[in-house]
């Protein structure tokens, strides 16, 4: 669970409002303390915008079940994702800096070389 709260960039506190859950509780949770019964995992999930079962595997067993090339596919989402959100960023923090032309990306969003 910790996990993808970090992932998501998310505090505890976040989660435990979006799950309806105490801070607390997701602290337990994430410590390993507790365990939540299947309507707050089902909660949790939807916080995380995961399936329940998500929160029940291991990152081997998320691997195994997604594919060898699950983690590649995945890593090309969240770096096109968290470039996405960087050209936000900079351009809010500075309207007058003009967007990075479409032509310098390739189709996966990754900057083309020498341009």
């Amino acid at each position: 669970m910790k996990r993808y709260r970090v992932l998501l960039g998310i505090t505890q506190a976040e989660l435990a409002e979006r799950a309806g859950i105490s801070v607390g509780y997701v602290g337990e949770v994430e410590m390993g303390r507790k365990f939540p019964s299947p309507e707050k995992l089902e909660g949790i999930a939807r916080a995380l915008g995961l399936r329940p079962f998500r929160l029940l595997m291991g990152p081997e067993d998320v691997t195994d079940a997604m594919g060898p090339d699950a983690i590649y596919e995945t890593a090309e989402k969240l770096k096109k994702l968290l470039s996405e959100e960087i050209d936000t960023f900079v351009r809010e923090a500075d309207p007058s800096k003009p967007k990075p032309s479409p032509e310098l990306f390739d189709e996966k969003g990754r900057r083309l070389r020498g341009r």
